[in-house]
């Protein structure tokens, strides 16, 4: 009963696999019954949300935009920061009737963040009495810290289109917007905005104001302020819808105007790049690029920037960006605005996937410039290009910097901490990147402390089902870096009220699936951990969703049977069966299918064979397509073969393997149904059977559903060439493992049959004498010295290697060279200089015994027989598996008394 046991327990391990009841699932699998919405991980979301925030503070909305979506539309995304974001994206893009209909399907209550942005819209659409009516309704007090910059800004552009306006008081605000922009770039954007209020937003100016100023630009020219007039009169020629006309005129005033007059050409430049065509040799692109050139106004370079980046469309105007960066990038001395062209530079490389430039640029940002606040965003953007790489430990490390960074903390990098003023939410977004990062590179420790680290500080407006799904990954780290002390993680998680029941359950879900693998110790931690979950009258296991709670009734009798106890799994499960949860039929069949064939296996356990057979009965006439129904008849055999039935054993594999139904027919048990029944048939040892078993191997290789195990697939071929050698058709065998061989070059167990494919020449060989025998002992010999010098193999697989090497070269007279081999590359390395413990079914034992013993009588046979003595002694004393009483024997013959041999 407990080899019958043990043999149920084990059919896994090539292959029999139910996706429910059979499986040793992978811990990340959410088997048997989920069905969980795919979402985006919290890693690639907080890479995104960086990707598009840079996006938009380099003047790039239109790759915001789709960055923003992107999240915006994600299932499980948070709809409504998310919604403000794009809505702000779509702003800078200049699409205010786009940004209308996003803020327009958030729903009510409409709060001071909602109102700001609505009120931004309306002044773009001109509908200014709107935007004065939102701006009425906000208070500042509500507006979250990130947004007071915009306030000031909205505020700012209400006064600038009042009539007439009120440019002192618009002024007054937008310098307020600009001090609160946490960067130089954000400063110049604002700017920019303010600009572009006056230009497009201010009302058409009168026929006899547009006159007047034309006359006080050119009264005033070549003075001081004759330059303001100018650029007056090309603003309001803009408003009056004469762009062409703005064009001309500044391009005119710039002629004229002196080489010294050079913070007056910055601003004449700028605004004809303002409003002049900014395409690829349009008139505004190239002021715009003489201001980055030769200006004298660092804001006004930014700025120019920022409008050169609007403008970049297409890949010709990219790669012409591009260029333009590299010159200003290599000018001596260095650029007045350089770490802003290093970030523009290296944000452009990461778009084009070049990673290795966007990060010398990033890297060189961080080192040169350690007190610019651009160095936060290098940190992000180095962060963002190791993830998409797939480099998740130097993601982790950058976002690490990153956050630090945005603390104001010290980091890892070189220069000195910098203060910027980040929202805690980003800070915590990053937090959650790193840990995850350190979970895709497989760190699962460091994953598990920085889940724990961003749990202990997230921000106050995660709602607490993100909270709930980070402590369920948290747990998930833990259980990955060793499960012992996730139970206590989840004990301490659940005095939380933000680890709800659902996230609960999930984390002893999986942490019971991990303990379950240690065999019946860990599954009975596991049931216990379960029972006393099911037990807990502070448990509403209600509140679960249906789903859920049948895969917890599921684990509780699966872990009861793993727990060895048979009549508890069969009281679950029926208990069970009699009170069905309201879930789609579907599942319900899946899972009553499921809990029958457990009920089947338990009854088997207590070898009541006749309720087994009744329950298998049940489980095919009431549930005969399921994976459970087809896969029962593998446990059915299983059992008649563990009590030498073999008739009985192959007649339910037939059953499965040649049924013409298609549900049976494709199915992925079908190959290993057929790899059972050859090794059912070679059991039986006659010819006949041996031919048969080579057969259902063909069968097997030829179905489709064998393709996609090549675990399977090797075994079965394996098995080919021992059925081969057990036929004495030693050529054929030969060719099936070769095959094998060329077939599975990587598989780390393609040694076992390269050490077969030794063997199959080395039996062939005679008397040594023919060439043919000649190829195959240098083969066998290649091959086994191959095998003992692969320092990945397995101990067991280099000492048999070593063994039959030097069986084989004794055989082939080369003595000297068969006792090198056995002593120093088989004895010396496996065994005496040997430091790790044995594992319980090595089978390296019995051949260093064989090993010392053969060497000891080939020691003999030449004569030196101190060294034989020495071979046989060192056998006795390590009390290996085999030939202690032929070396004693030995011994004696040589006059060693056997009490000195064996103390």
């Amino acid at each position: 009963m407990r080899l019958f046991r043990k043999r149920l327990q084990g059919l896994t391990a090539v292959a029999l696999c139910s996706a429910a009841a059979l499986a040793q699932e992978p811990l990340s699998a959410p088997a048997p019954l989920s069905r969980k919405v795919e979402v985006m991980s919290a890693g690639r979301a907080a890479v995104t949300l960086a990707s598009a925030q840079q996006a938009q503070d380099l003047g790039l909305p239109s790759i915001a935009v789709d960055l923003y979506r992107q999240l915006h539309d994600a299932p499980g995304a948070d709809r409504r920061a998310l919604g403000l974001a794009l809505a702000t994206a779509l702003l800078d893009a200049g699409d205010a009737a786009e940004a209308e209909k996003v803020l327009s399907g958030m729903p009510e209550p409409h709060d001071a963040a909602w109102r700001l942005r609505r009120g931004l819209v309306a002044m773009q659409l001109g509908q200014r009495a709107i935007a004065q009516a939102q701006w009425d309704a906000i208070k500042e007090s509500e507006l979250p810290p990130a947004d007071l910059a915009w306030f000031r800004f909205f505020t700012g552009a209400l006064w600038d289109t009042t009539t007439p306006p009120d440019v002192t008081r618009a002024n007054a605000f937008y310098m307020q917007a600009e001090e609160l922009a946490p960067t130089p770039l954000a400063r110049a954007r604002f700017q920019l905005a303010a600009e572009r209020v006056r230009l497009h937003l201010r009302n058409k100016p009168r026929e006899a104001d547009l006159n007047q100023a034309r006359e006080n630009a050119r009264q005033f020219a070549g003075r001081n302020y004759g330059y303001e007039f100018a650029k007056n009169y090309a603003v309001m020629l803009t408003e009056n819808g004469q762009k062409r006309e703005a064009v001309e005129w500044l391009e005119g005033v710039l002629v004229g105007l002196p080489a010294q007059e050079r913070a007056a050409r910055d601003e004449l430049r700028f605004l004809l790049g303002l409003i002049g065509d900014r395409g690829r040799n349009g008139a505004g692109r190239n002021a715009l690029m003489q201001v980055l050139d030769d200006g004298r106004n660092p804001l006004r370079q930014r700025q120019a920037l920022q409008l050169l980046a609007e403008g970049v469309r297409d890949d010709q105007v990219r790669r012409v960006f591009g260029n333009e960066l590299d010159k200003l990038i290599a000018v001596k001395p260095a650029h007045p605005v350089l770490e802003s062209l290093l970030f523009y530079r290296a944000q452009l490389s990461l778009a084009k996937k070049e990673f290795v430039p966007a990060e010398a640029d990033a890297t060189a940002l961080v080192t040169q410039f350690p007190l610019s606040p651009l160095r936060v965003h290098a940190l992000v953007l180095l962060t963002q290009s190791a993830w998409e790489q797939g480099r998740y430990r130097f993601a982790a490390d950058h976002a690490r910097n990153a956050r630090a960074a945005m603390a104001g903390a010290p980091t890892a990098t070189p220069g000195a901490p910098v203060a910027v003023v980040i929202p805690p939410r980003v800070r915590a977004d990053f937090g959650v990147l790193e840990a995850e990062a350190w979970f895709r590179a497989g760190d699962f420790r460091n994953a598990a402390d920085a889940y724990a680290a961003v749990l202990i500080e997230r921000p106050a407006e995660w709602d607490a089902a993100r909270v709930g799904e980070l402590m369920f990954q948290r747990v998930l780290a833990e259980i990955k870096a060793g499960p012992d002390a996730a139970g206590k993680v989840i004990d301490d998680l659940q005095r939380d009220p933000a680890f709800d029941v659902e996230n609960r359950w999930q984390a002893e879900w999986s942490l019971a699936r991990a303990l379950k693998v240690r065999g019946e110790s860990g599954a009975k931690e596991a049931y216990a951990r379960i029972a006393r979950l099911l037990a807990d009258p502070a448990v509403d296991t209600t509140a679960l969703p249906p789903e859920l709670r049948a895969r917890m009734a599921w684990l509780q009798a699966r872990l009861a049977y793993e727990s060895g106890d048979a009549a508890e799994t069969i009281r679950l499960v029926e208990s069970q069966l009699k009170t069905p949860l309201k879930i789609e039929e579907a599942l319900w069949k899946e899972i009553a299918s499921i809990l029958l064939l457990l009920k089947a296996r338990a009854e088997f356990l207590q070898a009541r064979e006749p309720a087994a057979v009744e329950t298998l009965k049940t489980l095919r006439d009431g549930y005969p397509k399921t994976d459970a129904a087809i896969s029962s008849y593998l446990i059915e055999a299983e059992f008649y073969a563990d009590q030498d039935k073999i008739d009985e054993a192959r007649n339910r594999l037939i059953i499965l393997t040649d049924n013409a139904d298609p549900d049976y027919k494709n199915s992925s048990y079908v190959p290993y149904a057929l790899y059972r029944l050859a090794m059912l048939s070679e059991r039986l040892g006659r010819k006949e059977n041996l031919e048969e078993a080579n057969q259902r191997i063909e069968d097997l290789v030829k179905k489709p559903a064998a393709a996609s195990d090549p675990t399977l697939l090797f075994a079965a071929r394996m098995r080919q060439g021992d059925i081969f050698r057990k036929r004495n058709d030693f050529p054929s065998a030969q060719r099936a493992y070769e095959n094998l061989i060329n077939l599975f070059p990587r598989r780390p167990d393609v040694v076992l049959a390269q050490l077969a494919l030794a063997d199959c020449h080395t039996v062939q060989l005679s008397d040594l004498k023919s060439a043919e025998d000649s190829a195959h002992a240098d083969k066998a010999e290649l091959i086994y010295e191959l095998l003992l010098d692969r320092v990945d193999a397995p101990r067991d697989v280099r000492v048999e290697a070593g063994y039959k090497l030097g069986l084989l070269l004794a055989r082939r007279d080369k003595a000297d060279a068969a006792a090198r081999v056995w002593w120093t590359d088989v004895i010396t390395k496996f065994l005496i200089n040997e430091k790790a413990p044995v594992e319980a079914d090595a089978k390296r034992p019995y051949w260093l015994a064989r090993t010392l013993y053969d060497l000891g009588e080939l020691q003999e046979k030449r004569g030196r027989l101190e060294e034989a003595k020495a071979a046989y002694l060192v056998l006795l004393e390590q009390r290996l598996p085999f030939g202690d009483a032929l070396a004693r024997v030995r011994l004696q013959q040589l006059g060693v008394p056997v009490a000195t041999a064996a103390p």
